[in-house]
This record gives C-alpha cells, sequence and structure tokens, in this order.
C-alpha cells in the first residue's frame, strides 16, 4: 500500500511539474517579448538621436554653402549687370 501512494504522490509530483514548467515557459517567453519590443523601441530613439546629430551636423555645411551661392550670385549681379530679366512681351 505504501508503494501506490508513493507512485501517486510522484505522479501528481510529476503532472504538478509539467503544468509548472508550461507556465514558466509561457512566462519566458512573454518576457522575452517584452524584452523584444523594449529593445526594438530602445533602438529607434538611438537611430534617431544619430540621424538628427548628423542631419543637425551637416546643415551648418549645407548652410555655408547656400550662403556663398547666394553671395556669389549676388556679386555677380552687382558687377556684370547680369541678372534675370524678364522675357520680351509679344501681342
Amino acid at each position: 500500500m505504501a508503494s501506490l501512494t508513493d507512485s501517486l504522490s510522484s505522479l501528481l509530483s510529476s503532472i504538478f511539474s509539467v503544468f509548472s514548467n508550461i507556465l514558466n515557459t509561457m512566462l519566458s517567453a512573454l518576457e522575452s517579448v517584452f524584452a523584444l519590443f523594449q529593445n526594438l523601441i530602445s533602438s529607434i530613439f538611438d537611430l534617431m538621436s544619430g540621424l538628427v546629430g548628423f542631419i543637425l551636423g551637416n546643415i551648418v555645411i549645407i548652410g555655408v554653402l547656400v550662403a556663398a551661392f547666394v553671395g556669389y550670385s549676388a556679386y555677380r549681379q552687382k558687377n556684370q549687370g547680369g541678372g534675370i530679366t524678364a522675357g520680351k512681351k509679344r501681342s
């Protein structure tokens, strides 16, 4: 009789252990999904930070080039008398 109760006890312990392991697996999978989204959001913010830094670093250079072009165009127009002129009106 003692072996029967030991067997039933082992069976119930095994069943409980299986359900416990299944629950632990599901919780670990859910935790992994949350970690994946956290990592994804963190990576997106890091990417945007780098992109904004890149744009802000290069916008100064682009601004200097645009200012130089506008200054050169104004200088050329002043010294050469050139510029944008309207076409002849046709009637």
